[in-house]
Order: C-alpha cells, then structure tokens, then sequence
C-alpha cells in the first residue's frame, strides 16, 4: 500500500470518527496527522513492540493504555514506500481540566492556553468498546481482512470472564422473594423522550412516576454512595437524551461533568435528589432551547451557527452578516426581529456561558479564560460576565 492510499485511508478515518491519526516512519519521525492542530507534534507516541501479535497475514493493533486519562493503539504494516507505523488516539476516558490535560499531556504544557484548549476540544471521549471498534475498522481497511474486536482484544489480554451466573441468579432470588422489583424501562425510556424533546412538564411528571414504580438496584452497600451512583447513571442518560434532542455536545458535557462535580459534594441523599431534579430541569430546558432556534429562519440559522462556531476569535458584525448572507443593515434588524437582542449581545452572551465550564470544568484562570474567548481585555470579560450573571467570574467560581 502507497503513502497516496494510506494518506486517503486515515483521512477516512479521521472524518469519520474525529479519532487523532498520526502516521509515523521508520525512524520515528512524523510524516502527517490529522487533524492538522497546533501542537499535534508534542503528543507522545508510545513505542511500538518488535514482536507484534497477528492474525494470519495481517498484524493486529497494539494498545497503550493510560488508566488515568487516555487510551491509544499503534499498527505496523510494510508499505510501498517503506515500512511506516500509525497511532490512533488519545481517546479520553472523560473530559479533563486544564490541569488534568496537562498533567496527562505535560509536554503540551508549553503551549498557550488558547492552542491547549483547542486540543482538548479536538480529543474525542469515548468508551473502550467503541475504539475497539474503530481498530476492527481500520484494519479492515487497511488489509482487507476481517478483524473482529475479540481478536484485537485477546492480543492485547484484555479478555475478561463473564460475570458469574450464580451471582446473577442469586440477585434475581432475592428480588423476587422480596417483591422489589426494578424499575421497569418503559418508565425510564418516557422520562428520556421526554428530556429529548424538551417537554418540561412531562420531564417532572416522568421524575414522579419513577418514584412510584419499583425500585433501581443496589449500587453500593453504602446508601450515600448507592445515591451516587445513581445520580452519575441518571446524568449519563439525561446527557445524550439532550444531545439528542440538539442541545449542544460542547455545553452538554460540560453541564454533565459540573452536575456530577457537585453531586461529589453532596452530603445526603435528599440534597443528592434536589441536584438530579435540577440537572433533569436544566438538560430538558438545554434541548427546548435548541429546538427553539430551529425555528428561526435560514439566515439567523446560519449566524447562529457562524457565532457558536467562532466563540474564540475576533469577530464583528460584518463578518456575522456575511456569513448570514445579507447585509449589515438587513442583519441586524433582522437578528433582533427574531431574537429579541442584538447580534453582538448574543455573541457576549453565548461566551459567557462557555466561559462558565472554562472556570469550573476546565480551571482556567480569569485571564486565560479572557483570552480564548477572544475578549478585548480582562476587565472587559469581567464588566461583560457581570452584565449577565449578576457576579464577577470569581464569585461564580468560588460559588461550586
């Protein structure tokens, strides 16, 4: 295979999954990555094994695992052009703070914040299954064989037995015996649909009848901790129903990670429920409100989009307009027909959201923060911050 034809493949790949690829060459060197991102170069690559596990003719993908961050995978294959490698990855286990990404990443820590953000936001989150999956694909398209993900992962002695049937059968014994039965799907299924279709109300009358109808199971021995674990399955869930349902991915992970944050503070199982009540309010709220913008018109469509794409640079209301596909004059007055406020208020006002999971989320500092979003000085952020939550970004900090 030809470096033409490898170069296509993990194009492929790339724009398929948003995985990282890099493609490597015999002496270690890089030869392109995709995406093409300042400070893709400093990523470390794990060195690749000289004895590679195969199947039949094709080698299969080596796992490199960092348990408390990151996964990734290397594959070595003979080319045309010589022999080259390629890494895929790092995929994140869940979204990382600033100081997390580089503590993982502490070669990027050299890197302005603006450029260490953009990566992060480039990484994709994603469960082990599917980037087994994913491999099983690549391989697939390199060497025309059939990899199954059970291959990959006996290579790798990721092979874990099932779990045990007596265990499962003692579970299911006590539950019948004492009639505490489990929740039945349906109910969870119709508070989903409900989150997903940015219904309110029934999202509450939904949160109710759970209460009514049987019981989740048994988490943890420790009731607070059982509470816990339920409330992270609850916002797992809530999360992609929003998603779903066209609430941003960006906002929405980061309402997840700041729900599940607070639920760490938690010091009772009744404050425990109150915050998953709030978070069930505020992702169906987040859903209701992308459907909302749905029913703008093409041109305030495309602007809004243009705006949340472009949070970080210096933008005007020329370059809205433009992208809007009308003039200055016919923009605005349209913008503000449609959504109640200015063009440039909106744009001030979608960065002060964004800055909100900057702050807890990823732990920028005020300044930082003020730079990625491209404000026009600190106290231009803050003075803009202030307008429209009531409190500097310090308080609403320290207020998590």
């Amino acid at each position: 295979m030809d470096m033409q034809t490898i170069r296509h493949n993990c194009r492929l790949l790339y724009y398929l999954t948003q995985i990282p690829v890099f493609c490597l060459s015999q002496d270690g060197s890089i030869c392109f990555t995709y995406p093409r991102l300042v400070g893709m170069d400093l990523f470390p690559l794990p060195r690749m094994p000289k004895k590679l596990p195969r199947k039949g003719t094709a080698p299969l993908p080596v796992l490199f695992m960092e348990y408390s961050a990151y996964y990734s995978a290397g594959l070595s294959f003979p080319a045309a052009d010589g022999c080259f490698s390629l890494h895929f990855g790092p995929c994140l286990f869940s979204r990382l703070s600033d100081r997390e990404f580089k503590q993982a990443f502490p070669e990027l820590s050299v890197l302005s914040p603006g450029s260490r953000y953009t990566l992060m936001s480039a990484l994709p989150v994603m469960e082990q299954e599917y980037f087994y999956n994913y491999l099983s694909l690549a391989c697939c398209l390199f060497f025309r064989e059939q990899i199954n993900t059970e291959d990959i992962m006996e290579a790798n002695d990721l092979i874990t037995p099932a779990p045990i049937p007596a265990a499962v059968q003692k579970t299911l014994f006590h539950r019948r015996e004492s009639s505490a039965f489990h929740t039945p799907y349906s109910y969870e299924k119709n508070l989903l649909d409900a989150v997903r279709a940015g219904d309110l109300i029934r999202a509450k009358e939904c949160m109710n009848e759970l209460s009514l109808t049987g019981k989740p199971g048994i988490l943890s021995a420790n009731p607070l901790r059982h509470a816990q674990n339920l409330f992270i399955a609850h916002i797992t869930q809530i999360t992609r129903a929003a998603i779903e349902g066209g609430a941003e991915e960006d906002m929405a992970y980061a309402m997840s990670d700041s729900f599940i944050q607070a639920s760490e503070k938690c010091t009772s199982i009744t404050r425990l429920l109150t915050l998953r009540d709030q978070a069930t309010c505020e992702f169906t709220a987040a859903a209701a409100k992308a459907k909302g913008i749905t029913t703008h018109s093409p041109a305030i469509r495309r602007a809004v989009n243009f705006i949340n794409n472009h949070q970080q640079e210096k933008i005007c209301l020329s370059d809205i307009a433009h992208a809007a596909g009308l003039s200055k004059d016919r923009f605005s007055h349209l913008f503000r027909q449609e959504m109640a406020i200015s063009p440039m208020e909106y744009l001030n006002r979608k960065r002060v959201e964004t800055s909100k999971s900057l702050l807890t989320v990823f732990q920028y500092s005020i300044s930082e923060v003020s730079m990625i979003l491209a404000f026009s000085s600190q106290s231009h952020y803050i003075s803009v911050f202030k307008k429209y939550t009531g409190m500097t970004p310090r308080q609403y900090r320290d207020s998590f």
